[in-house]
């Protein structure tokens, strides 16, 4: 099988070089954020397909907490300077390597943070020293305690530099809450939490709606946010009534709402979770009630979703090859780097309390795995560099990625690439030979983790050392059974 696979993966790299439909560099990404009383054992939950072109090198990394013992001086990456307090907390690091808004974050404190691109209208640049860009979420990371307190820290440098991306939106929890802090180039920006009781799905355009920032509880953002949108002329409060964040600062799409990325991947998480009948608008809630309390399993589904059994099904079930590029941008796509659903639950001991199921590629082809941010180390295939805490290094290696594509051919996800592209060369065909091969090993692995995760509970309460060996060698052993059985799969 490895000749023939070898050639399927040049064929696979040709089609991916124009992988992705009209405006993609406007649709990457899709996240789902689950508050803890819609979850079904108390989570907060985010998941979310990590979406973008190039040779990326997806590294994991656990990177430890530091005190440097004085303020450091760190450079922002246009110039700007800013000074920290010397301190970073520890943070488990989805690494994108060379993507400036691509990384996602989970610290010592279970706050998480990821985003999805959402093109503001916005156009001038209003900036310091060149602004803020890949560093705000590293910062937030290394300072956020809560996820409230990450939503503060991060507003605090969107006014102080000035944002320099069109715009975006970050998905921040902790594990209690959730919010989504929406960004527009420049200085401003709104935040506003999710209900407990509900969950929002985000692909890549603005889904903030009524802004009431007299509700600090709800929402935080610029105090003068709606000045900003009269000044600009996309609010009128005489016939808008309350700001609608949408409508102000979202950039215009395609008139074609089918056709304009974003808004069928938003119709489907919506009628997938509420089970309820939506029309193809834009229009749709920030928030909504679940059909049914949500797991981890569901959001697996829906983040390798590719519209399947309905008339957005371009392939009509692959039978005309790759579900991943069509004329409709779907939820799993040919841009889709990495995957993860992460749990985030407030009374778990320590070891277990912050977790995530990822997947080192397209979740289509591969499987998600099992990680927990209290394992004392991660699998030696999840990523390469220094664990050690280093502003200038880490962030050089980050855009100069020489030093760890030099050993790429350690990691899994350089496994799950292989595979992948020679699934997106014969997709029907592959699809189901690598669900076959790796699908019983994850449907294990979930099955298990209910047993797994009280055992090692049980043996926290006596013996934490002993628990956190125990839950590092379940975690390495899941990242082992499945490289022996890609090793199976390439070798054929």
């Amino acid at each position: 099988m490895m000749k023939k696979m070898l050639l399927v993966i040049l064929a696979a790299i040709a089609v991916l070089a124009g992988a992705s439909p009209a405006g993609a560099q406007d649709t990457n990404c899709y996240t789902i954020v689950v508050g803890k009383a819609a979850s079904a054992d108390g989570s907060v939950i985010v998941a979310h397909n990590e979406d973008d072109s190039g040779a990326i090198l997806v590294n994991l990394r656990k990177i430890k907490a530091r005190d440097y013992g004085a303020p450091q001086t760190i450079d922002l990456g246009r110039g700007a300077k800013h000074v920290t307090g010397g301190r970073t907390a520890g943070f488990l690091w989805i690494e994108a390597t060379t993507q400036e808004f691509a990384d996602s974050f989970l610290n010592e404190y279970g706050v998480l943070l990821t985003s999805d691109s959402c093109p503001s209208r916005e156009t001038k640049s209003d900036v310091t020293d060149g602004g803020i860009g890949y560093m705000l979420r590293r910062l937030v990371a290394e300072g956020a305690t809560s996820a409230r307190e990450a939503v503060t820290i991060a507003g605090a440098l969107i006014e102080k530099y000035g944002y320099t991306g069109s715009g975006r939106t970050y998905t921040i929890a902790d594990r209690n809450e959730a919010w989504m802090l929406a960004v527009i180039k420049g200085r401003h920006w709104c935040a506003e939490r999710i209900p407990d009781d509900e969950v929002a799905v985000i692909p890549n355009h603005y889904t903030i709606r009524v802004v009431d920032l007299a509700d600090a509880t709800r929402f935080l953002g610029s105090r003068d946010i709606a000045d900003y949108a009269k000044a600009n002329g996309w609010y009128d409060e005489t016939k808008d009534g309350k700001l609608d964040f949408k409508k102000a600062f979202d950039r215009t799409g395609r008139a074609d709402l089918v056709s304009d990325g974003n808004t069928l991947r938003h119709w489907r998480g919506l009628s997938l979770l509420s089970d309820k009948k939506w029309e193809i608008s834009n229009t749709y809630p920030f928030s909504f009630k679940a059909a049914k309390k949500v797991t981890p399993e569901s959001l697996m589904a829906l983040l390798r979703d590719h519209y399947e059994g309905t008339e957005y099904d371009a392939t009509e079930g692959y039978k005309t090859g790759t579900p991943n590029k069509t004329k409709f941008r779907t939820i799993c796509t040919a841009t889709t780097i990495d995957s993860f659903v992460a749990s985030l639950k407030a009374g778990a001991p320590d070891p277990l309390a912050d977790s995530l199921w990822i997947a080192l590629g397209k979740p289509d082809t591969t499987l998600y795995l099992p990680l927990y941010y209290g394992v004392a180390s991660l699998p030696p295939s999840a990523g390469v560099g220094p664990d050690d805490h280093d502003y200038a290094r880490l962030y050089k290696q980050h855009f100069e990625d020489a030093e760890l594509k030099s050993q790429k051919e350690r990691l899994f996800h350089t496994k799950v690439l292989a595979l992948q592209n020679a699934a997106e060369a014969d997709y029907a065909k592959m699809r189901g030979e690598i669900d076959r091969e790796l699908g019983p090993l994850e449907h294990e692995l979930v099955a298990n983790r209910a047993k797994i995760e009280s055992e090692i509970a049980t043996l926290y309460a006596k013996d934490k050392g002993e628990a956190v060996r125990r839950l590092t060698a379940y975690v390495a052993d899941a990242f082992g059974k499945a490289a022996a059985l890609y090793d199976r799969l390439l070798q054929k």
